[in-house]
């Protein structure tokens, strides 16, 4: 018999993410028999049991520390008090007191999960959390949860120690059930689940998943959501839990098919209009890397770091001209654009394109001039290294798009290439893809582009 489970992960605010999955899950229809979660997925996981996706939305997009805490409840009405000094309470609590109280928050939750509604539904839920002081896991399905106690364990799941207070039940005490299994794919998987989609928000390590028969389709983050952890208070806000929200439904819809791209989000099948550019960037890589194993071995590193580079993506290098997207994309989180919006290739072409020409008409010729100097004193890659780590990436980017511009490049111009890609080689690929856009981009001519390696050799 097929079986669908949804599985959740603990990830504190990060958990509106979970609801811009849930959005495309509707969209396509998916509609599940099992829900596993632990945390605040345990919490999200009740929310989708029930099928209440509007209160859901609802309650992450106006979350707030102000509304989630109860030292700013206890304090609202003191005028006298700032946000910044409630603040200073919060770290009170933890210190002093175990952990913080989140009894506001619990109580709306505790609201919208109707206990009963929840065991007569058709869904079979299930939670994790995490026993005290000995940390044993501990598993449990709705038929093992005695009546009544619903909410305990669902908050208990979601005790998130020792940020957050530990929760007594009974006689015995429960923390954060990430310590024990941070993405219970594995619970869903003894319940019978042939297909699973888990979303996993949390940094905590995942429990190892059995070998299966089962299709599990994992969504998660390329790279990191709004941080919750206790140094970034200030960043638990409504406006990072929508945008969370929007890139959960972003990385879903990828994650379908719907969608194309890694870091980024593209109009379904404009991966393929990389091909165009795909002529040019293999003739660049050429002309700096040889076709036969080098003897040097600062090229030897550069291409090596090149290959390294592009295994994070694990991807097939050789589908869809991915290593072209990935340098698109890359050059795109080196100039910061925004990573919620939804491109075209040809939009993401023009931005950066205009991206380029204006890095290219900065002067960089000071900073870059004490890198050059060392490249060519012939310095070991470990001291040169130290002056690199310290440039901006944009800046490395610009010092080689205008060495990849030129015509012909000589072997100590190519030296320095490889000295860029052996240490920060996203910043090389980058350049090859812009490199590429401009080159091929009719509208722009190659006096638009002025460079300024000619100053910043004047300067040696």
């Amino acid at each position: 018999m097929e079986k669908r489970a949804v599985v959740f992960s603990g990830g504190g605010a990060k958990g509106g993410y979970q609801i811009g999955v849930w959005q495309v899950l509707n969209e396509i229809g998916f509609v599940p028999d099992i829900v596993t979660g632990t945390s605040v997925g345990a919490i999200n996981g009740a929310l989708l049991a029930l099928g209440k996706y509007d209160e859901a939305l609802e309650l992450w997009e106006n979350i707030d520390l102000e509304n989630t805490l109860q030292v700013f409840e206890e304090n609202a009405s003191q005028s006298t008090e700032s946000r910044e000094e409630r603040s200073l309470g919060v770290f009170r609590q933890i210190v002093l007191e175990g952990g913080v109280d989140i009894t506001p928050l619990f109580r709306k939750i505790a609201m919208l999960v109707d206990e009963e509604q929840l065991r007569s539904s058709n869904v079979d839920y299930g939670l994790v959390t995490t026993t005290l002081p000995a940390r044993k896991p501990i598993e449990l399905f709705l038929e093992n949860i005695p009546q009544g106690q619903l909410h305990d364990y669902i908050f208990a799941s979601a005790s998130a120690y020792p940020f957050l207070k530990s929760r007594k039940i009974g006689e015995r005490t429960f923390i954060d059930g990430g310590y024990a299994d941070n993405l219970p794919v594995k619970m869903a998987l003894e319940r019978g689940a042939t297909e699973i989609v888990a979303v996993n928000i949390g940094k905590m390590a995942v429990r190892e998943i059995p070998p299966n028969d089962a299709s599990i389709r994992f969504i998660h983050n390329r790279r990191p959501l709004s941080p919750s952890n206790i140094g970034k208070l200030r960043d638990f806000t409504s406006e990072h839990s929508r945008r969370n929200i929007r890139q959960g439904m972003l990385d879903a819809r990828k994650a379908f098919g719907l969608l194309d791209g890694y870091i980024y989000a593209f109009e379904r099948y404009e991966k393929y209009k990389t091909c165009y550019f795909d002529t040019t960037c293999s003739e660049k890589y050429k002309c700096v890397f040889s076709d036969f194993t080098s003897s040097s071995m600062l090229e030897k590193t550069a291409l090596k770091n090149v290959g390294s580079f592009f295994a994070q993506f694990g991807t097939d290098p050789l589908a869809f001209n991915s290593n072209v997207l990935h340098c698109m994309e890359t050059a795109a989180e080196i100039f910061g654009l925004d990573q919620t919006e939804i491109y075209t290739f040809g939009t993401m072409c023009s931005l950066l394109i205009e991206s380029s020409k204006a890095l290219l008409a900065e002067n960089t010729s000071e900073p870059l001039g004490k890198m050059i100097g060392l490249l060519d004193k012939g310095l070991s890659l470990e001291l040169v290294k130290s002056v690199i780590a310290d440039l901006d990436k944009k800046m490395l980017l610009g010092f080689c798009l205008q060495l990849l511009l030129e015509e012909r490049l000589e072997l100590r111009r190519k030296r320095w290439l490889w000295a860029v890609s052996a240490i920060v080689p996203d910043c090389f690929c980058s350049a090859l893809f812009c490199c590429s856009a401009i080159l091929n981009a009719s509208e722009f001519s190659e006096s638009d582009h002025p460079g300024n390696t000619a100053a910043m050799e004047g300067n040696q």
